[in-house]
């Protein structure tokens, strides 16, 4: 959503759609393909540019990393999921606009792990509680 792009770009971001990671726990691969697609798109509209779409790759890898720790730890994978991000993104910071990576890396990371290990830890958590077992994509113990 664009009355978002203030807070979802730059070498601070707390991107709101983040918070849907949660869901790839209980939902698995088409939310893991789901997603991946979505940040392609949304990063058309980014201010890094054609570079920012390569992001796709890096989240859909996190994205893998998060299903893959679904039964272990879910906040592991997010937190992984975070860090990954936060590298990449810091990584693109500093060949587009020159930004300092120790500098950015760090923000980046806590802002992208706030929404999503903070808030989409809570999504999941809520989403486990209350869809059905039926309806997950998670294994079934």
């Amino acid at each position: 959503m664009l009355a978002f792009n203030p807070i979802s770009y730059g070498p601070v971001q707390f991107r709101v759609a983040n918070i849907i990671i949660g869901v790839v726990p209980i939902f698995g691969i088409p939310s893991v393909l789901g997603i991946a697609l979505g940040v392609f798109i949304g990063n058309t509209i980014s201010p890094l540019g054609p570079i920012d779409l390569i992001s796709a790759a890096f989240s859909l890898a996190g994205l893998l990393i998060v299903w893959y720790l679904r039964n272990r730890s879910v906040m592991l994978g997010l937190t992984l999921y975070s860090g990954i991000l936060g590298t990449w993104i810091s990584t693109a910071l500093f060949f587009v606009f020159g930004l300092p990576i120790v500098v950015t890396i760090g923000w980046l990371i806590v802002g992208i792990w706030l929404a999503t290990g903070l808030c989409g830890y809570a999504l999941y958590k809520a989403l486990k509680r209350y869809v059905p077992q039926s309806y997950r994509m998670e294994e079934k113990k």
